[in-house]
């Protein structure tokens, strides 16, 4: 009983939670096998955030993919929140030096969204030699003020924002 209504709680906290992912449709995902993690627009929490890196690196690792040092891997993986003070595409990757979201259209149906609500994690993978995007991730509500359910909320985002990670090719 105690599992049912765990199970039921855990898919009502996930119900709330809108992912969607993205991805550029002429790359060759098969390619990339080890990713370094940068950081990324801070949620104002630098718990929060080490959790979050965490998870993204875990779920990354869970696919198959290899962490390595920054730098020396094929993917560059950067986790954003978006905040009151910072909630576009444009202000995560301003001064940045090149990385970006460059193509105008891509493989899947969902359209590329460059405001985000407050509390959206955004996770995006970039070939580390390009500077190039090549896959993007939300998740709207990711981010709970309640202790008790930050966890789970956290967790169950960064599950859906990789779903259909990686892309079939």
């Amino acid at each position: 009983m105690v599992a049912g209504v765990l199970t039921a709680w855990v898919a009502a906290c996930g119900y709330t939670i809108k992912a969607t992912s993205d991805y550029d449709g002429q790359v060759d995902f098969s390619k990339y096998s080890t990713f370094f993690m940068m950081k990324g627009n801070s949620s104002g929490d630098s718990l929060m955030d080490a959790h979050l890196t965490s998870d993204v690196a875990n779920t990354l690792i869970s696919k198959g993919w290899i962490e390595v040092g920054e730098g020396e891997g094929h993917a560059a993986v950067i986790v954003h929140t978006a905040t009151s003070a910072a909630h576009t595409y444009e202000d995560f990757y301003r001064g940045w030096g090149g990385w970006r979201w460059r193509w105008a259209g891509f493989n899947s149906q969902a359209k590329f969204v460059e405001d985000y609500a407050v509390g959206t994690v955004v996770v995006t993978i970039f070939d580390a030699d390009s500077k190039q995007a090549i896959w993007i991730g939300s998740a709207a509500d990711a981010i709970s003020d309640n202790p008790k359910k930050a966890a789970e909320i956290r967790e169950e985002a960064v599950a859906r924002i990789f779903e259909k990670f990686p892309p079939a090719q």
